[in-house]
């Protein structure tokens, strides 16, 4: 098999280059900066077909110097696919049998859509230093006039990673009722001063090449050696610290890429494999990029800050109607996990439907480009859950007593928030919303978990419980629930006083340590029990504060919290019997209760 066929065996294709031309006038296209454009030339790549009612749409919006190319190959030669082939295509996450897939080169770029190297109609010459400076929001906004070109009625999702996802976010806040489904990947609201430093000094880097000429070169000698510097700069804030050790060994570099890279060798080489990686990283990328698109591009993305821009990200996102799936990268440092963390926290806490998760990579912020598979599992079933929603769990497999079920779904009001800490696979809240109509969220670490919660339309935090609830607003949410999950905190007091810091109640099922069967496990065998309830070994349970019933209504007096209700909820018969002449504690196997500030 030819490496090409190799490539290209599940791969779309040939896929076509398009391009849209657009007249705006004497008014012409208005840009953000105040400046105008006389006309839109814009190169574009479409996958799929478009429904009938123009509203299976899924619409990937570019990071900082790729292009339209996302998907398939354009010649049975090609040696490359898409930038993200691996998430678009038949039967991949971004289903093409299903969804109409378009993706353009960004507006300010230099692949076909209108940048500083096009010609300015007024003098027949490139733009160079005269282009106007663009914003994210001017990219978003010229492909709406795409949009608009194709007949697009509705956009099912817009996804975007890196400066893609500053797009995205765009995309939902100028459009809220044109899309349905955000996906932001590997981004933040805005660079972190460490990022932008990087940023400067690249922008630096080529300004001050001697052939940059103020930006007007193209009628002379190209900045070549500035614009290979910034990308080799740029390179090493793309990868991370794990990552660079693991692939550039201080070993001999390889002859690989030598010719590429002669024209940067000096008298200090070390001649180690980082170094001619980066030196061939900014030779090939001379060969394909402008240096005035990359200083328009990185300008626009350096001054990206919606915390500035409306005064906060809740003010920012309160017009946004879209379902929202967040996922940050652990190892990357260009946009970190906390940076990333600061979309949720604020979808969160303008109470919309927000997921989240983090994918442990080596990649740094490269992984979102090489982690296709993991990310395929997240954001397939994100766009698919429209085949799951019915898929839901019967509540009464969380209790075998029809009292204590009955409870829980009569203290449950329509359109009520639910916030549920260890959702599991997020079975509760998919039933609670089915019938009651809940507006639920659910918080879990596992990934599994998360998944299943992705399918059945749940939206989910990847959070650890035992780092505290910080980030969510006072107030958020009517009920928590905490199912079987108390006993597993390393802290649960503070955890119960952060529950009703965001929530009004708070409904709390726990195993009673106290149970009849308990204590003669311990009495008569000398041994921690095991039980339905209590099924792990000693050295491997996740019950680290096992308590009683007794226990558990000490700690409400204590710390002046009301239990609205409480059930008990037995399978055996000696526990019903004990339970129902009073002995509680002994008889209860299982504990249901609800309980609030007593200053409610």
């Amino acid at each position: 098999m030819r490496m090409s066929e190799f490539l290209h065996k599940d791969s779309l294709g040939p896929v076509v280059e398009q391009d849209m031309h657009k007249d705006f006038g004497e008014d012409g296209f208005k840009l953000e900066c105040g400046e105008t454009l006389p006309a839109l030339d814009i190169r574009f790549e479409t996958y799929g077909t478009l429904n009938e009612t123009a509203d299976n749409v899924v619409w990937i919006c570019s990071p900082l110097t790729a292009d339209a190319h996302v998907a398939g190959f354009h010649s049975k030669e090609d040696k490359h696919v898409g930038w993200w082939d691996a998430l678009i295509g038949k039967g991949k996450a971004v289903d093409t049998d299903k969804f109409f897939v378009v993706c353009s080169n960004i507006l300010g770029g230099c692949k076909g859509t209108t940048g500083p190297a096009s010609i300015n109609p007024k003098t027949g010459k490139p733009y160079g230093s005269k282009f106007p400076k663009i914003s994210i929001g001017d990219m978003v906004r010229t492909q709406k006039v795409l949009a608009d070109y194709l007949g697009i009625k509705h956009i099912y999702a817009v996804i975007g990673g890196s400066m893609g996802g500053f797009q995205a976010m765009k995309w939902g806040i100028f459009y809220p009722d044109f899309i349905e489904r955000l996906v932001i990947i590997a981004s933040s609201p805005r660079f972190s001063s460490q990022a932008l430093g990087f940023e400067i000094v690249a922008r630096d880097v080529i300004t001050q090449d001697p052939n940059f000429n103020g930006g007007d070169y193209y009628e002379s000698e190209f900045p070549r050696i500035g614009l290979a510097n910034a990308r080799k700069l740029a390179h090493i804030t793309y990868l991370s610290a794990e990552g660079m050790e693991q692939k550039f060994k201080r070993a001999a570099a390889k002859e690989a890429h030598t010719k590429a890279t002669q024209a940067y060798a000096t008298p200090f080489d070390m001649n180690i494999p980082l170094e001619s990686y980066l030196r061939y990283q900014g030779a090939k990328f001379v060969e394909r990029f402008d240096a005035n698109s990359y200083l328009q591009i990185a300008h626009a993305t350096d001054t990206f800050d919606l915390e500035s821009e409306y005064g906060s990200l809740e003010k920012a996102f309160e017009g946004i109607h879209a379902d929202v799936l967040n996922i940050n990268l652990s190892s990357d440092w260009l946009f970190p996990p906390d940076e990333s963390r600061k979309i949720t926290t604020a979808f969160l806490n303008t109470k919309k439907n927000i997921t989240s998760l983090e994918y442990d990579t080596a990649f740094g912020h490269d992984g979102f480009l090489i982690e296709g598979n993991k990310l395929g599992k997240s954001i397939g079933r994100f766009l698919n859950v429209s085949n799951s929603k019915s898929k839901t769990s019967n509540i009464s497999t969380i209790f075998s007593d029809g009292v204590a079920l009955k409870l829980l779904q009569n203290f449950i009001k329509e359109n009520d928030r639910i916030l549920d800490l260890g959702c599991g696979d997020g079975s509760l809240l998919a039933t609670l919303k089915a019938q009651k109509n809940v507006q639920g969220i659910g918080i879990e670490k596992d990934e599994t978990c998360i998944l299943s919660c992705i399918h059945k339309d749940v939206p989910v935090l990847q959070k650890d419980l035992d780092k505290g609830l910080n980030d969510i607003a006072e107030n958020s949410f009517d009920l928590a629930i905490l199912n079987r999950t108390l006993q597993e905190m390393r802290d649960p007091l503070g955890l119960l006083q952060e529950i009703l810091r965001v929530a009004k109640y708070v409904a709390i099922t726990f195993p009673n340590f106290g149970n009849w069967s308990v204590r003669s496990a311990l009495l008569f065998r000398g041994r921690m029990p095991k039980s339905k309830e209590l099924p792990y070994e000693w050295y491997n349970t996740p019950n680290i504060h096992l308590f009683t019933l007794r226990d558990f209504t000490r700690l409400c007096e204590k710390q002046g919290l009301k239990i609205e209700k409480m059930v008990i909820d037995n399978d055996d018969a000696l526990s019903k019997g004990l339970t129902a002449i009073g002995l509680k504690n002994l008889g209860a196997e299982r504990v249901l209760a609800i309980i609030s500030k007593k200053d409610l």
